[in-house]
């Protein structure tokens, strides 16, 4: 997987919750040392990396920052009286637009930046992909474990976001989520499997061609097979989703909504704060 391309697109997104101003300060440097793990960088390859990166942090508060604030805005609006399906839709439409605008700004330079590296670094690469591989198999073979782990996870989410929920709630979401898991594919499994795939390939082209071209091709292929609107995998996984979301959402009480709402408040002054201090 290449995992350039998703880092960056990760780190834009934390820019839009309550990692801003830290992310905004310190994004540049992040990204240079994230890569440094991977392929040992030289002074010139982090002076450039760190450059570039400044002006897309820039171009982000200026321009995404205000519609990421627009979004949460309009999040607001629908979920005081509940959603439907037709309001998933179009946050799901929007929220995948703002993914593939990331996208576009940032494979050329990332194109660029791999037709800068050396034989011995696309080595170095090599060797973290199967460090990572490895240890991803050791959790792939605990499945409860990691069940457990979600299942946490899922919580602390659900509370931050809507506050306490009654023990009735507690039983009704544990249902819907044991459903949930039997029907679903093990989302860490699904990943590795693309790891399989996509890692060889990316590491063959790298060592085959230094055209900043071919590489762009074939992020954008790899970006229209494994996230884009023709994956019909990743399509039925959306739609799934969004189900379940209405499903929870029918068993949310009007507290619970506004208490998402007034969370929704203090990321919406998180990101008018960011957008002010340029």
């Amino acid at each position: 997987m290449p995992k350039i391309i998703l880092f960056f697109c990760i780190l834009f997104f934390l820019a839009g919750c309550n990692t801003t101003k830290l992310f905004y300060n310190f994004g540049d440097e992040l990204v240079s040392w994230h890569l440094d793990n991977y392929f040992e960088l030289t002074s010139e390859q982090e002076e450039w990396v760190e450059k570039r990166m400044r002006l897309h942090l820039e171009w982000h508060r200026s321009v995404e920052l205000p519609r990421y604030k627009n979004f949460l805005i309009d999040i607001q609006k629908n979920a005081e009286d509940g959603l439907t399906m037709s309001e998933l839709d179009e946050g799901f439409s929007r929220f995948g637009t703002k993914v593939d605008r990331i996208y576009e700004r940032l494979i050329p330079d990332a194109a660029i930046f791999l037709t800068k590296i050396s034989p011995e670094q696309i080595d170095n690469l090599e060797r973290e992909m199967a460090e990572e591989n490895e240890e991803m198999m050791k959790k792939l073979e605990n499945r409860q474990e990691r069940l457990q782990e979600r299942q946490e996870d899922f919580w602390e989410q659900m509370e931050d976001w809507f506050g306490k929920f009654s023990e009735s709630q507690r039983k009704q979401i544990t249902k819907l989520q044991t459903k949930w898991f039997a029907e679903s594919r093990d989302p860490f499994a699904e990943r590795m499997e693309r790891r399989r795939k996509s890692q060889p390939e990316f590491l063959a082209l790298l060592r085959s061609t230094s055209d900043n071209k071919k590489l762009e091709k074939w992020f954008r292929q790899w970006t229209i097979s494994w996230e884009g609107k023709t994956n019909s995998t990743r399509k039925a996984r959306i739609f799934r989703n969004k189900k379940r979301v209405l499903q929870i959402d029918k068993i949310l009480t009007a507290e619970q909504r506004l208490h998402a709402v007034r969370e929704l408040d203090d990321w919406v002054e998180i990101l008018e704060e960011t957008i002010e201090n340029r």
